[in-house]
């Protein structure tokens, strides 16, 4: 969660993703016009005050820390894991980090095509070392794969290589006159054969596509009846197996406990396994389809080319411990947000905004309506410094804290009425919690809207006309802890 506390303490802010109304069964982007619409209502349904009456409905909401959202700029919306598309960027082989083509992953049967094995008994990844052949004359050196956990090597099941390079490719030829390549060989041709009979007599040369066209074909071509059955087909021969395990499989299925099942051969003896290939993934808006996340398709390249993540555009919300003092005390404000929550009892409580952009940011922060609690936000209105290095900042004015809570209304002004501290691009803010009734955990819905311009628009020098101004309004849900 957003909060510098300890790790057991009940206090968090989360932040709510209105993804049930961007939720839609097809990804195909929908017409201008209809996309304007939807959007228009996903923004007055975040604005609009949610029905939160009791602390149990808070559990459905869909909230989640900052740092696990993204921000869609096309859209000006919060989007959620919920509410996002993946697609794959590239794909790489963990072990070797080689970066295989997308058109030959389904060749590769998604594994690495190099030398790049598991171990059949610890599953550990296995190297290929050069040893003594024991087939043929002696003296003659091989290649294998070998395991440095168990020792295990490649000679116990009878593989040998010629060379050390290629080990995927030697292992394809030693497999080519086996039974399993026979028996897929002879399924293929089969089937072939039926897709063939079937496209001569049906209409029009359209692939198979799906299920519902396979079925039409074949009741084109006469090999379907009326019915869902295949049963018209031409019987299928078996090239190599025959089905002599039926009263095993019988007796297997006899038994209560899958635990029973008798352990089948030696792991020693079994082969070894490719390993699999991985993927990065790049993540889409549902509505809009605009790129939100995009990483590098190099495997050892760690950055990524789009990176829009929520905690860049909007205010990060946190709940301080220690806030320094001014220079004149040289002190530091501590014990902040330790009042324990009594019923009846006023409690302050602090709330940090810290400001990613580096425009000024206007926040306002409303309180949605909860009958558990009265809450009052000290300073609705502010604004947020821009955000700078650290090495920008005046030493002499980056210090202007208010020194405690309680002389934020003391006479020091309205315009501070409510601002705990101010330090470069942070801000922190009082709120009086008046707890109404005991509960187990208080949570205090905040609307919070966000008015910043584009600083890309200030960066581009040739663009003269006026700065657009983007609106955020999105909720944050406060946790506060258990009430006495």
């Amino acid at each position: 969660m957003s909060s510098e506390l300890d790790s057991g303490s009940q206090l968090g802010v989360l932040y709510y993703c209105p993804c049930s109304g961007c939720m839609r069964t097809t990804d195909a982007p929908v017409k201008a016009s209809k996309q304007k619409r939807e959007f228009a209502e996903l923004a007055e349904e975040c604005r609009a005050p949610l029905d939160i009456s009791t602390q149990e409905q808070l559990a459905v909401l869909r909230t989640w820390p900052i740092e696990k959202l993204y921000y869609c700029d096309d859209c000006s919306e919060v989007r959620c894991p919920h509410c996002v598309i993946e697609e794959p960027a590239g794909y790489h082989c963990p072990n070797c980090t080689f970066d295989v083509p997308t058109a030959s992953v389904r060749s590769e049967k998604n594994s690495c095509a190099r030398n790049c094995f598991h171990c059949p008994v610890c599953t550990h990844v296995l190297v290929v070392v050069v040893v003594e052949s024991t087939q043929g004359d002696g003296g003659q050196s091989c290649s294998v794969l070998s395991c440095a956990v168990c020792m295990w090597d490649s000679r116990e099941i009878g593989w040998e290589f010629e060379t050390s390079t290629g080990i995927s490719a030697q292992i394809e030829r030693m497999r080519t006159g086996g039974p399993a390549v026979k028996e897929y060989a002879s399924l293929l041709d089969y089937w072939r054969t039926v897709q063939r009979t079937a496209s001569a007599t049906a209409a029009g040369n359209h692939g198979l596509t799906s299920s519902a066209s396979f079925k039409h074909r074949l009741t084109s071509a006469g090999l379907h009846g009326s019915t869902t059955s295949v049963d018209n087909l031409p019987p299928y021969k078996a090239a190599c197996y025959v089905d002599s395990g039926a009263e095993l499989t019988e007796d297997f299925k006899a038994l209560e406990d899958a635990n029973m099942i008798p352990f089948n051969g030696d792991p020693r003896t079994k082969e070894p396994q490719r390993v699999r290939l991985h993927m990065k993934l790049s993540r889409r808006c549902r509505m809009c389809h605009h790129i939100l996340i995009k990483p590098e398709s190099k495997a050892h390249n760690s950055r990524f080319k789009i990176q829009l993540l929520a905690a860049n555009f909007l205010p990060t919300i946190t709940f301080p411990k220690t806030l320094p003092a001014p220079k004149a005390r040289g002190s530091l404000l501590e014990h902040l947000n330790t009042t324990p929550l009594r019923v009846g009892s006023t409690a302050p409580v602090v709330l940090r905004f810290t400001n990613p952009l580096y425009t000024e940011m206007d926040v306002s922060v409303d309180v949605g309506e909860l009958d558990a609690a009265q809450t009052d936000v000290l300073a609705p209105r502010f604004t947020l410094p821009p955000f700078a290095e650290l090495w920008e900042y005046d030493e002499d004015e980056d210090d202007s804290s208010l020194a405690s809570p309680s002389a934020s209304s003391s006479g020091r002004g309205s315009v501070k009425r409510g601002i705990i501290h101010q330090h470069g691009n942070q801000i922190a803010i009082q709120l009086d919690v008046t707890p109404r009734a005991q509960t187990q955990k208080l949570t205090i819905p905040l609307c919070i809207t966000c008015t910043h311009l584009d600083d890309m628009a200030e960066m581009d020098t040739s663009d003269t006309s006026t700065p657009r101004r983007i609106v955020n309004t999105f909720w944050a849900y406060v946790s506060l802890g258990m009430v006495n």
